[in-house]
């Protein structure tokens, strides 16, 4: 299954004085977030495409439902973190890295993991942004294998300036969840990322990902150390996606009018 750590443009992450708050928050704090997405290039509704530093933390909430847009997707944000391997964690699938992926391979297997879970970002990019992007050095991408050599899923990660590594994405076809791959998978991608020496390894999820995410990273040494909320835009609505893609997913594309009385 996807589970999906994300990023663009990778600078320090900093932590929020004070990191807890609710999807559910004001409508003023969702305001402030899109506008600071703007700002940051960050409004093209790239599902989990928001590396870099935390946003800036907004504590003048107000407890109670909020509504959004309609055509707008909220998620629920959780940043997990990993200081130390985890020992013994699984036998690590074989990982192959790719400097230069082909550009339709690669979308191709980016979509087949992720579109069930509104990832888009592969969608978005043209052969040309796709070459460009891995050709950074600092930017990983592994496909991984079975002991059959069979295909197995996709890892990405970001070896940042200031010796951190952001997972951005990570999954398994989804017709080979359930088989314990995931862990075996994480560790291959683990085990490349901490030859690299960094001080710590980092990822975010949220709501939208499979519901066993957080246990599933805490047990890979991954710790929660902030929370917070993502509005972006739905990638079936602006066509990046099929619109019956992820159909666990609400799509709402016309905006509720009470009814008269």
């Amino acid at each position: 299954m996807p589970f999906r750590g994300k990023a663009r443009r990778q600078v320090g992450p900093k932590r929020w004085p004070n990191p807890g708050s609710s999807w559910q928050a004001s409508a003023e704090l969702a305001s402030a977030y899109c506008m600071r997405a703007k700002m940051l290039g960050r409004d093209r509704g790239q599902m989990l495409v928001t590396e870099g530093a935390l946003p800036d933390e907004v504590t003048d909430l107000s407890a109670g439902y909020r509504r959004v847009p309609a055509g707008k997707i909220v998620n629920a944000v959780t940043w997990m973190e990993a200081r130390a391997p985890v020992p013994g964690l699984a036998q690590p699938l074989a990982m192959t890295r790719i400097s230069k992926p082909d550009s339709a391979a690669y979308r191709a297997i980016f979509l087949k993991i992720g579109a069930p879970w509104l990832w888009d970002r592969a969608a978005e990019m043209s052969d040309a942004e796709i070459s460009a992007h891995f050709a950074d050095p600092r930017q990983h991408l592994y496909y991984s294998h079975d002991e059959g050599g069979g295909h197995v899923g996709m890892v990405e990660f970001r070896m940042a300036d200031d010796n951190e590594i952001e997972i951005t994405y990570f999954g398994l076809f989804p017709s080979l969840t359930g088989r314990g791959l995931g862990r075996r998978l994480m560790a291959g991608a683990l085990d490349k990322a901490w030859r690299l020496g960094p001080r710590r390894i980092w990822l975010h999820t949220s709501s939208i990902d499979h519901h066993s995410v957080i246990g599933f990273y805490r047990a890979c040494g991954f710790e929660p150390y902030a929370a917070g909320f993502e509005i972006t835009d739905d990638p079936r609505i602006k066509g990046t996606l099929p619109r019956d893609a992820a159909p666990q997913i609400p799509l709402i594309e016309t905006e509720w009018v009470p009814v008269a009385r």
